[in-house]
């Protein structure tokens, strides 16, 4: 179990540079959780559970400095507890979510101690004492990194059995409400992002995705088994062809767009030349 939580608490660190100091979005759970499976040994369940996670997160936006919740920290924590106790998919969801929003605390407070050190750095700036200053930067960029590994070697050194032994205490009736829930929650934070970007003339486009996926993915076929004629569901399309479908709309769409502005552009520059030449033409006529 050592090893397990010595490995959650490096890419909790690691997740953590990737999001707050390189800002790559290579902390989303797609990512992340998808390298803690590989690094734990469990690759497969570590993309299965990263892909569910991304789409709980999916609507999930960080604007400025308000953190609606830590979904780098849930996510790591919620799919390594569910991968080292042998659970299902619903244990990491149902953990997710509230741990990442008891994550925003930490953030919280780990952004008021970095905030306190602002008026030492600002003095060792006028003083000159660029040594002092580099030294005091290092100091807390590696305590905050330490921090945040420490959390994750220690929570899941302690926390895995403890977690474990709830999840085998919960009553059937509770497993299978879980499961309810957390096959909603992709639902959810879909929404959440829809909602962000929804206008009236994406209608046509979010109703002809939603086609697609209802009267094209499933199709009767028959079949007979020992006389007895059965319907079993087969693909038509997939979910990869649908979204190839979309790629190519959006593709059309961004290069129509890209035309029109280019010739109302080209008009623009048209217009203001002639009227140039006219002022120039009623210039020399006075």
């Amino acid at each position: 179990m050592i090893v397990q939580a010595l490995i959650v608490g490096l890419v909790v660190a690691v997740a953590k540079f990737l999001d707050w100091w390189g800002s790559t979005q290579l902390a989303r759970p797609i990512f992340i959780v998808a390298l803690l499976g590989f690094l734990l040994g469990h690759p497969t369940e570590g993309i299965i559970i990263g892909a569910q996670l991304e789409l709980i997160f999916l609507g999930n936006v960080s604007l400025g400095g308000v953190m609606p919740s830590d979904i780098t920290l849930g996510s790591i924590f919620g799919a390594a507890f569910a991968m080292l106790t042998n659970s299902d998919l619903t244990v990491a969801i149902t953990l997710a979510v509230p741990i990442s929003m008891l994550g925003t605390l930490l953030y919280s407070f780990m952004k008021m101690v970095i905030t306190s050190l602002v008026p030492r750095f600002e003095k060792h700036i006028k003083d000159k004492n660029y040594r002092k200053f580099a030294r005091l930067w290092h100091m807390q960029f590696w305590g905050f990194e330490l921090a945040y590994f420490l959390l994750g070697f220690i929570v899941i050194l302690v926390g895995a059995d403890a977690v474990k032994a709830f999840v085998e205490w919960l009553p059937t009736w509770v497993q299978s409400s879980m499961t309810v829930a957390s096959t909603m929650l992709p639902a959810i934070g879909l929404a959440l992002l829809l909602k962000m970007l929804w206008q009236k003339s994406l209608a046509p486009y979010y109703f002809l995705g939603f086609a697609l996926g209802a009267f094209f993915f499933y199709q009767k076929a028959t079949e007979v088994s020992k006389g007895v004629i059965t319907s079993a569901p087969s693909n038509i399309l997939s979910l990869v062809q649908i979204a190839f479908i979309g790629f190519i709309i959006a593709a059309l769409v961004v290069m129509a767009e890209l035309k029109s502005n280019k010739q109302a552009k080209a008009k623009s520059t048209s217009a203001v030349a002639s009227t140039d030449d006219e002022d120039e033409e009623d210039f020399f006529n006075d």
